[in-house]
């Protein structure tokens, strides 16, 4: 697959990470770095590290997602190599786009097709809010929604419990000025067609974000507690999603005056 290579050295995704100063934080959580390196010594995919790695907030467009898969590939390539992004349904049924997310390594978003990528000992990337946090991306404020996203946690549990890990990308929310105008008509569309419109402006008026510094940190992996394994109960779920939440708000918490965001709080809804 040429992909990982294309993601790195592509000249056109080279520059937009430039303009955009696009970096994962240093260092990197240490129980990643031995997961890379074990899976470099042993070769063999049934004793590979599988991670989630669970990004927030969406953003207007997501610029950050392709871009960000070049600098994975370079600082974790073994865990990066056999890792997939799932993507939102209604990209599968459009003709060339579906081909496009294929090659960049997307999958579609639906469980069945998550669990089959576990199984196959892929990592997954999932932004979790999808549609519903994309439409609500307001310019200089931090929103992640993530109340009722619990799907992601039930999966890594069920799943063998796949360590999840948090990740935050400080200055996607403000890649774009954004409008709320008609928001109560494009909040159907995501609810009832998974479709969304948003209504934004980046460099000029133009759909090239602007330029904003553009940092991805990452917490330390998650495993949560559950009596059977791969059967958590309800309530299991629910003590874990509050669990990541937690982590979620500490690691925004622990960046943002460093990074300049030191006057905003971390929205949760």
């Amino acid at each position: 697959n040429p992909w990982p290579a294309f993601s790195r050295d592509f000249s056109p995704f080279r520059a937009m990470r430039s303009y955009l100063g696009l970096e994962i934080a240093s260092p990197l959580p240490e129980e990643l770095l031995k997961a890379e390196e074990r899976n470099n010594v042993s070769g063999d995919d049934s004793q590979r590290q599988q991670f989630i790695f669970a990004v927030f907030p969406h953003g207007t467009a997501s610029d950050y997602r392709i871009l960000m898969e070049g600098i994975l590939h370079s600082i974790l390539p073994n865990i990066a190599s056999k890792t997939r992004t799932l993507a939102a349904s209604i990209l599968f049924r459009l003709p060339l786009v579906r081909e496009l997310s294929l090659w960049t390594g997307c999958i579609d978003a639906r469980r069945n097709v998550a669990e089959h990528a576990l199984d196959g000992g892929h990592s997954l990337v999932i932004i979790p809010g999808g549609e519903a946090e994309q439409i609500r991306t307001t310019h200089g404020k931090e929103i992640v929604y993530l109340s009722k996203r619990k799907g992601f946690v039930k999966l890594a549990m069920r799943k063998g419990n796949v360590p999840i890990v948090p990740m935050y990308v400080f200055g996607c929310s403000d890649h774009y000025k954004t409008s709320h105008a008609l928001f109560g008509f494009r909040l159907w569309l995501v609810k009832n067609l998974g479709i969304c419109i948003a209504f934004s402006a980046g460099l000029w008026g133009s759909s090239c974000p602007l330029p904003v510094k553009t940092t991805i940190v990452m917490g330390k992996p998650i495993t949560f507690q559950m009596k059977v394994e791969g059967k958590p109960t309800d309530e299991e779920v629910q003590e874990a999603h509050k669990v990541f939440c937690t982590a979620l708000e500490s690691l925004f918490n622990e960046h943002k005056d460093r990074l300049g965001y030191g006057d905003r709080k971390l929205e949760v809804i």
